[in-house]
């Protein structure tokens, strides 16, 4: 079958990258490009070992994968043919080089952007009477301490790339043989002067409370207070099914469904963003205001989805829905950071 083909035809692309093609033009992916395309890889392998046939594999990809497999197969193919630029788009900061199958849209001026999703944590649990000082804030790491006569409370969080460097024997277990874990994956240690440590981990960060002259009951209650806003849709979606697709310190994306709608919503750093491939066969791109920013519009129906990008000043935000641009307009006013 023609997605067979398409599924062995990057497999063995993978399997032999370091080789060149005579005579082809230069062509750079975007890494979300290339992380795409090693998952479509993965899903094939597994469709083949558990006998399940590629078409299917495919029906049951996510919007958004749908979307990148149409847009892989355009890029291939643009690739073996040298498809000419002849439309060029600059909307809201976006450039965009519409080619016969796809647009290739950067961001022109990223250099001075955040480098990452830098989240900002701090406690909400109450410590009034308390008096704090912070002792390091930086885009990778923060620490904060606070005191209340023989009472304190040492609060400290940075970047996963930052912890691995300076604890290489970063297991929970090798670091620390004689903690204990406890609920919600959270390491209990006790230290060697008495006082004791609570350590635990949302992926992208590594955190850790140390505490003297307060119950273990109260420190739990106070990690449990560690708090990071971040952009939320504030829209009510509980009966709409939610599923975290990546989450790092460059780009979070999650998906949203509810019978054959399907929302997605993607936050991602400018330098990230760069050359990143849209399908538009038969369709171009449109500015659009959102949220007073000015951004790219796509409806594509021969796809059934719909896309909108723009930059509120720091980060690139993106979406693709399949229902009524007024509906999903409803959802985009409603993100807020809280």
């Amino acid at each position: 079958m023609k997605y067979d083909s398409f599924y062995k035809a990057l497999a063995m692309q993978a399997d032999a990258e370091e080789n060149t093609v005579p005579d082809m033009p230069e062509h750079r992916f975007s890494w979300k490009y290339e992380h795409e395309k090693k998952l479509l890889i993965k899903a094939y392998e597994k469709s083949q070992s558990q006998n399940e046939s590629v078409a299917g594999t495919f029906r049951k990809l996510h919007l958004r994968r749908k979307i990148q497999v149409a847009v892989l197969i355009a890029a291939l193919v643009l690739l073996l043919t040298g498809g000419s630029v002849y439309v060029a788009y600059n909307i809201g900061g976006f450039a965009g080089y519409r080619q016969s199958t796809h647009t290739e849209v950067s961001f022109e001026c990223w250099e001075d952007s955040p480098k990452t999703l830098y989240p900002h944590y701090y406690l909400t649990y109450d410590l009034k009477g308390w008096n704090k000082e912070i002792l390091c804030d930086e885009t990778d790491k923060y620490s904060e301490i606070y005191r209340n006569k023989n009472k304190y409370i040492h609060y400290t969080y940075e970047t996963w790339n930052r912890y691995i460097e300076n604890n290489p024997e970063s297991d929970f277990e090798e670091m620390h043989p004689d903690g204990e874990f406890v609920e919600g994956r959270t390491l209990h240690h006790i230290n060697s002067d008495g006082s004791e440590r609570l350590i635990w981990t949302d992926s992208r960060y590594w955190l850790s409370l140390d505490y003297s002259g307060i119950t273990y009951d109260e420190a739990v209650k106070i990690r449990e207070s560690s708090y990071a806003p971040t952009y939320r849709i504030t829209y009510d979606m509980s009966d709409w099914e939610e599923a975290l697709m990546c989450d790092n310190s460059t780009m979070r994306w999650v998906v949203y469904r509810k019978g054959s709608e399907e929302f997605s919503f993607e936050i991602c750093t400018k330098e990230s963003y760069q050359k990143v491939h849209l399908n538009t066969e038969g369709t171009e791109l449109k500015n659009r205001t959102v949220n007073g920013h000015e951004g790219i519009y796509i409806n594509n129906p021969d796809h059934g989805f719909q896309y909108l990008a723009y930059d509120n000043g720091d980060y690139i935000f993106e979406f693709a829905f399949t229902f009524e641009y007024d509906k999903a307009m409803e959802i985009i006013n409603s993100i807020e950071m809280r």
